[in-house]
């Protein structure tokens, strides 16, 4: 019965550790801007609602690459 115990307890640990490698190489891609805040003017947290209607990193610098359906526009090099 005590081995059953350790041996639960071993795994249980185990799975706890494993939990706490994975969840500390999580790294969600945060875009420079990416996010429209022209409706209620409401970006996500670390973001600011710009002049352009589009939610910009804290911190970042430039203007938002993105027309205003929030998509990027077409490669000029793909242009006829």
């Amino acid at each position: 019965m005590a081995l059953l115990s350790r041996r639960l307890l071993a795994a249980l640990g185990l799975m706890f550790a494993a939990g706490l490698w994975a969840g500390a190489c999580f790294n969600p891609n945060q875009p420079a801007c990416g996010f429209s805040c022209a409706e209620a003017g409401l970006c996500p947290d670390g973001y600011t609602c710009g002049a352009d209607k589009f939610c910009h990193k804290i911190g970042a610098t430039g203007i938002c690459p993105l027309d205003d359906a929030g998509t990027p526009p077409p490669d000029a090099a793909t242009q006829d």
